[in-house]
């Protein structure tokens, strides 16, 4: 089977190593992929996830038979429906479904609806609404609230505020300056919670939903929990705090909850899904999961920490998914313990430079991993 993965980050480079691994394989390729993918697939680096058109052109002229999205624009963009009316199967989610990552406004009344833990939020449709709301939200909520802008973001459109004047001064930039351009034509203001953040990835074909290992990232940029946000700096997995009653409640508050949403609606749902999760009074008698948001994808930097302990052929569960065959699947993993650490340019996550070369790559092959 020729296969053909979407993105060029780590996430992707992990993918690609573990569907290089499957018996199913006869050939891998990746657009626009990266220097390192390059080692395990043919890259295409001239065509932008952007141009539908011609990834399709690539896919005739390849033969290829099965493509993997990897990150979450593509499939918010609708890469999924795009290559489903020329009959290509596509391991994304449609673009209706992938509003569950696209929207926070959707998300959240989703949440709402179906009855899965998150915390209390307010949305707003314009600046007017949005101060006065977020005057009531600090009434109620005086330690803090969070501000997220509806769409995507670039992984920088949620910020936790500590007093009035950071939010205000966070909603003026949003929906004033517009420093995420339409992305903040609405935006959800919701409590601050306090925790521990955990990730849950599980694969769904709209009938039955299989989790894997959990994990948890860490977002800020410097040792010690210093520095601003990124979109990670490093995971592991499994998480050992993680107890087996606390994986239960995950499960009926969360999982069973969006399976059963996503059946309702009539949203369906085909892929990935990512639960962004913070735990409250962890192993505590009111220990609680409380959903902060979903992701229609691969987390990046956890896959890179989970998928190596994954003993399943991961081409096969991607067939299985698409095929709404997952109820005759088990997933294995490894008994062990994983660990990924990011090396970032300097600047990161502001300006930085690019292009550098990374020096000593093939010393570190040679260690045991």
């Amino acid at each position: 089977m020729k296969v053909l993965v979407l993105g060029s980050g780590g996430r992707e480079h992990t993918i690609v190593w573990k569907l290089k691994q499957s018996k199913n394989l006869t050939s891998l390729y990746c657009i626009p992929g990266n220097g390192g993918i390059s080692k395990d697939a043919i890259c295409e680096p001239n065509i932008k996830l952007t141009e539908f058109d011609k990834i399709y052109e690539f896919i005739k002229q390849n033969k290829i038979d099965f493509v993997v999205v990897g990150p979450e624009q593509p499939s918010v963009d609708g890469i999924k429906d795009f290559l489903q009316q020329k009959n290509v199967p596509v391991f994304s989610p449609s673009k209706n479904q992938a509003l569950l990552e696209g929207s926070k406004v959707f998300a959240k009344q989703f949440m709402k609806k179906y009855n899965i833990p998150t915390a209390d939020f307010v949305i707003a449709e314009n600046y007017e609404d949005a101060k006065y709301k977020l005057d009531e939200m600090f009434k109620k909520y005086p330690d803090g609230v969070v501000i997220k802008a509806d769409g995507l973001a670039a992984g920088k459109g949620a910020v936790v505020c500590d007093n009035l004047e950071e939010a205000q001064q966070t909603l003026y930039n949003m929906m004033v300056k517009k420093i995420f351009g339409k992305s903040a034509e609405k935006v959800v203001i919701e409590k601050k919670l306090k925790g521990i953040e955990i990730s849950v990835i599980a694969f769904c074909d709209g009938e039955t939903i299989l989790p894997l290992t959990h994990s948890q990232d860490h977002k800020q940029v410097y040792d010690g929990d210093k520095g601003p946000n990124t979109g990670g700096m490093g995971a592991y997995s499994p998480v050992p705090f993680v107890s087996k009653k606390l994986e239960e409640k995950i499960y009926e508050q969360i999982i069973k909850n969006f399976l059963f949403g996503v059946k309702d609606s009539g949203l369906g749902y085909c892929g990935v899904i990512y639960f962004g999760l913070m735990i409250e009074n962890l192993n505590k008698d009111n220990e609680q999961p409380y959903v902060l948001e979903f992701n229609c994808r691969f987390g990046d930097p956890e896959t890179q920490a989970i998928l190596p302990l994954l003993q399943n052929d991961l081409l096969e569960v991607f067939i299985n998914t698409l095929d709404g065959k997952l109820k005759n699947l088990k997933l294995n993993f490894e008994n062990n313990y994983t660990c990924c650490v990011v090396l970032a340019s300097k600047g990161y996550p502001g300006e930085y430079e690019t292009g550098k070369e990374i020096f000593g790559l093939e010393k570190v092959a040679k260690f045991d991993n």
